[in-house]
């Protein structure tokens, strides 16, 4: 009775309860796993779908998942929390996931809560594939979800931009100009070349195969899901953690990271950008809190007979950074702390005309590259920049859309959670940004990009500023000697003309 009358609305909720959870080893399904095991210490399971890989083991890479330093603060907490995982071998590309019928009866039988957070993120993936992973694998987790007798809530993570075709987006769904089964049954029956060239037209509205993808994705489960107690979670652009476990941990290289680290190591110098739109970007241990409390939520509202579909909009406030604040605060940032592995002085120009962009990628991207390589080839090295100058292109014209376009967003359903919430829940589950310090998250985003990312620490600092100041004089010459020779170029122009 003691424990019970210690416990908020929230770990009530959880305590006792097993929980499903496909994507527990990606960016956000591991803080995820780790919030609910450190501030939910008395559910029963969390059944984690892992993938079999020949190597190694579904536990050995568990094993591993829980060697990293992310980790460390639940081990203190929670010494037992390692008997509360269950891997879970499936994968989402493979017809009901390949699930053994033991597995399957298992997550029947003892699951409550749901999070399906798994997707293909890939910007660039082919439409099949997207399609598979995306809304096929969410088509399985429902047909699952419908046999489970003691579901309390299901949470399907879907993205902020599943509705960019439209400018205001508001916590409700929309309509498509196709629906799940077509597509399905498109990429499961014609060729790959005549899918791509009919779905194209159909998704010209979204800048991507995931964004289209999971659209549809959310039009599956307004059709399918019935009377479950389904509720779809939409982030904005996930980043780095603001608070814990750690501060500023990332471990991935989508979203505005990308950006910085091809900048602050030298290779990036020119971006296709408008400086005034705002990136939209969301703490992960934020976005896991709202997460958390949206399933607890989806049940409340369930329970009192309201069976319509929660969509919440978990996206950046209205006073969030700019594109250009992004870009100031890591440089300043930069300043003190530079990259150990730098290969040139860290700058960044924003470009919004793109005839104009182009050029100076070729010559300020392509060019040197060229040049590097050549020299490499010269001295018998194997040639590299040119290849990574054009990875670096591509991600940057995929991502490109969300850094010249802003978006609206409704947020009613996520204000009103956050209300209900007990005092002592909002304190465990933060995740309102009203006074959000980002001038703080900035730096620490910058300095968690430089510690878990790129793996330097301040032992190799003093070396890193010496590498900085003459990087920075390197560059000052340079300019110098490329405005002369620009006015050398004007000049003899202007003398052939006079004459």
């Amino acid at each position: 009775m003691g424990i019970e009358a210690r416990r908020t609305p929230i770990q009530t909720f959880y305590a006792g309860l097993a929980i499903f959870i496909t994507g527990g080893t990606g960016f956000v399904g591991k803080i995820l796993t780790e919030k609910l095991l450190r501030s939910c210490p008395d559910i029963s399971t969390i059944y984690l779908l892992i993938r079999s890989k020949k190597d190694k083991s579904p536990e050995s890479r568990l094993d591993e998942m829980f060697e990293k330093p992310l980790f460390d603060r639940v081990k203190n907490e929670v010494p037992n929390f390692r008997k509360k995982i269950v891997p879970i071998i499936g994968n989402l590309d493979t017809e009901n996931f390949g699930l053994s019928e033991n597995d399957k009866n298992i997550l029947i039988n003892q699951v409550s809560i749901i999070f399906h957070v798994a997707a293909n993120v890939r910007f660039i993936e082919n439409i099949k594939t997207s399609t598979i992973i995306n809304i096929n694998a969410t088509a399985t987790i429902l047909k699952l979800a419908k046999l489970m007798p003691n579901l309390k809530s299901f949470i399907h993570v879907s993205t902020a931009y599943a509705n960019c075709h439209v400018k205001h987006i508001e916590e409700r769904f929309y309509s498509y100009p196709i629906n799940h089964e077509d597509l399905i049954t498109f990429t499961r029956n014609l060729h790959e070349n005549i899918i791509e060239e009919k779905i194209s037209r159909i998704s010209s509205q979204w800048p991507n195969t995931y964004t289209f993808t999971k659209a549809i994705a959310e039009g599956l489960l307004r059709d399918e899901s019935g009377s479950l107690p389904v509720g779809i979670f939409r982030p904005a652009i996930v980043s780095s953690s603001a608070e814990e476990p750690l501060v500023g941990w990332i471990d991935n290289m989508y979203g505005p990271q990308s950006v910085t680290v091809s900048w602050a190591l030298g290779f990036t110098r020119f971006l296709s950008c408008n400086p005034d739109v705002k990136p939209n970007i969301v703490p992960v241990d934020f976005t896991v809190n709202a997460l958390i409390a949206s399933a607890w939520n989806v049940y409340n509202q369930f329970r009192r007979g309201k069976a319509n579909t929660l969509i919440y909009n978990f996206v950046s406030p209205v006073d969030g950074p700019t594109w250009n604040d992004y870009r100031n605060a890591i440089v300043d940032t930069n300043k003190t702390y530079p990259l150990y592995n730098a290969k040139y002085f860290p700058f960044m120009i924003y470009i919004q005309h793109k005839i104009l962009y182009r050029i100076c990628v070729w010559l300020g991207h392509f060019l040197p590259a060229l040049i590097i390589d050549a020299i490499s080839i010269c001295i018998n090295r194997s040639p590299r920049m040119w290849k990574l100058c054009k990875k670096i292109d591509k991600f940057s014209n995929v991502t490109q859309p969300f850094r010249t376009n802003e978006w609206s967003f409704s947020t009613d359903n996520v204000q009103k959670m956050w209300s209900h919430l007990s005092s002592e829940d909002q304190k465990i589950f933060q995740f309102s940004m009203v006074g959000f310090d980002w001038k703080k998250y900035l730096f620490n985003h910058y300095m968690g990009i430089r510690l878990y990312l790129l793996n330097e620490d301040d032992s190799t600092l003093e070396i890193s500023r010496i590498k900085y100041k003459r990087f920075y004089w390197r560059h000052q010459i340079l300019k110098i000697v490329f405005a002369f020779a620009v006015f050398w170029i004007v000049w003899l122009v202007f003398t052939i003309i006079c004459t």
